[in-house]
């Protein structure tokens, strides 16, 4: 667990310096490093973030992201003070909390029988049970119509656009996994912004557009529901999507959280807004959830019908 990690890593700050962490939290800053909180492990290089070089500690892919609260040391949650993926292999701290807590939301039920397809039938891969990742019970709500209906329009558009990777150019489509950026972005708070370098990497889960908005959508599914998530899985596609865009569009950036058992599937979904890409101004929009309940004798009766 990337927990592990976290211990460790406190313990070689504290090996190094041991009032480094106490006095940046005692501090009126909001980031190290910063001006006033050099790299500890870098003298040549005192303003440059922290690195899995500088820590000496390979596999940064293992413990630098952080998806849920369970990711980091009691330590580090206790004190709000956060690990922020912020170029290869490369983080900065950061005095503030970016979980929310799902298991506190009251979601709306929606009764499902109302909702619109987008197309006259249901796909019949979508319908049969099969081992399902994030992108199909995607694909499984929007072809349902659950998207459409939270955020209120049935003009829903894959979004085009080219982007570079290293080796050429391909459209930006509606489901992929992870993007490179070739380019900074701007991690901003109420108090104080910081650079997230260039050739940061992280995932998209989906994106829609419609005539006045794009839509981002991060999902999460598993046998139970979860308690928390990080918001940085919303906020890093977002500050990219503007960037690209050049803010010509307003971003709506919505979580959706599903747990499937032998009978149904249930959708939660929640909207966020954050003020001005402060990722420390937020609020909540909209919280709906969804029941699908598996109909087991649809496929067989497809069956005999066909063979009558």
């Amino acid at each position: 667990m990337a927990q592990k990690d976290w211990i460790e890593i406190i313990d070689k700050f504290n090996t190094l310096n041991p009032t480094y962490i106490n006095d940046f939290l005692f501090s009126n800053e909001s980031f190290a490093p910063s001006e006033n909180f050099h790299n500890i492990f870098d003298n040549d290089n005192p303003y440059n973030n922290f690195s899995s070089i500088n820590l000496k500690k390979s596999k940064p892919g293992n413990w630098i992201p952080i998806y849920k609260e369970e990711d980091l040391s009691e330590f580090l949650l206790k004190n709000n003070l956060m690990p922020i993926r912020s170029g290869q292999g490369e983080f900065f701290f950061y005095k503030g909390n970016v979980f929310f807590e799902l298991n506190k939301v009251d979601f709306e039920n929606i009764d499902t029988k109302n909702l619109k397809p987008i197309e006259n039938f249901i796909p019949l891969s979508l319908k049969v049970d099969f081992q399902r990742n994030e992108n199909a019970f995607l694909n499984k709500a929007v072809s349902l119509g659950i998207i459409s209906h939270f955020v209120g329009t049935n003009d829903l558009k894959i979004i085009k656009k080219e982007i570079y990777n290293k080796n050429n150019k391909r459209l930006l489509y509606g489901q992929f996994g992870k993007i490179k950026t070739t380019f900074d972005l701007i991690f901003k708070t109420s108090k104080n912004c910081k650079i997230i370098n260039k050739g940061f990497q992280f995932e998209i889960d989906l994106v829609l557009e419609s005539k006045n908005e794009i839509f981002i959508f991060e999902a999460k599914s598993g046998d139970k529901f979860r308690n928390n998530f990080s918001l940085l899985q919303l906020y890093y596609p977002l500050i990219y999507f503007q960037f690209i865009t050049l803010y010509r569009k307003k971003i709506r950036t919505i979580f959706i959280d599903i747990v499937k058992d032998k009978n149904k599937e249930i959708y939660r979904l929640v909207e966020f807004e954050f003020k001005n890409n402060n990722i420390d101004k937020y609020k909540v929009l909209n919280t709906f959830q969804y029941e699908i309940l598996n109909d087991n004798n649809y496929l067989l009766e497809e069956i005999i019908n066909y063979l009558n």
